[in-house]
């Protein structure tokens, strides 16, 4: 029973594929396209956000302001109060932790969108959704909104050639059919299945990391 059980949880694992990451936003996808706006990303995260103090804690408005009381030692309390830490050493900080785009350009104009399928079928999942329903916003951004892609589905060596240019087809039509139902001009978007023609670079057909959905520029 023990060992039925392992079977049948390692099966469902393989059958619904765990996005590996975070849902992308659209300044991730407008990054990685035009490699443009990382630094800006860091300032929105780091700008109005705490400073801190020597010891690490947040400095509240009553650590920021001079105490104007005249009872007690007037430098034993300038003493009391903890030293902060210049704005921009935390800024600096907040710029190299707490932003990591969670889309990154593969090569040139080209970006994985990390789309996840049920095992053999071309259905979006949640997940892939709510990447495709960032990637179109970003797609509508000044930055972008000239651009031509190419929507290209990829699968690995599993099955026959002929089934995989087929799913990875599929796949790929259906990923820009949820652009267009999001506001993509259709006109923008070219679809292309290649099957396991072109696995990722140092890896083998048969490896499962060549399923994948690429958005390219075109122009």
């Amino acid at each position: 029973m023990r060992k039925i059980g392992l079977t049948l949880l390692l099966c469902g694992i393989a059958a619904v594929p765990v996005a590996a990451q975070d849902t992308a936003t659209p300044d991730d996808f407008v990054c990685a396209f035009t490699n443009e706006c990382t630094e800006a990303q860091a300032d929105d995260n780091s700008q109005d956000g705490p400073a801190m103090n020597a010891q690490g804690g947040r400095i509240g408005e009553a650590d920021r302001s001079f105490s104007l009381s005249t009872s007690g030692n007037a430098n034993t309390t300038r003493r009391q109060q903890p030293r902060a830490t210049p704005r921009n050493t935390a800024r600096n900080t907040a710029r190299n932790t707490a932003r990591t785009p969670r889309v990154v350009a593969t090569q040139p104009g080209r970006v994985n969108l990390s789309l996840s399928f049920n095992v053999g079928s071309a259905t979006l999942t949640s997940a892939a959704q709510a990447q495709l329903r960032s990637f179109a916003q970003a797609l509508q951004r000044p930055q972008l909104s000239a651009m031509r892609v190419a929507i290209e589905g990829h699968t690995d060596s599993s099955g026959s050639r002929a089934s995989n240019v087929s799913l990875s087809q599929r796949r790929a039509q259906a990923a820009a059919d949820y652009l267009v139902a999001q506001g993509v001009a259709r006109n923008r978007l070219q679809v292309q299945g290649y099957g396991f023609d072109r696995p990722l670079q140092g890896r083998r057909a048969s490896d499962p990391a060549n399923r994948r959905v690429e958005a390219v520029r075109i122009s």
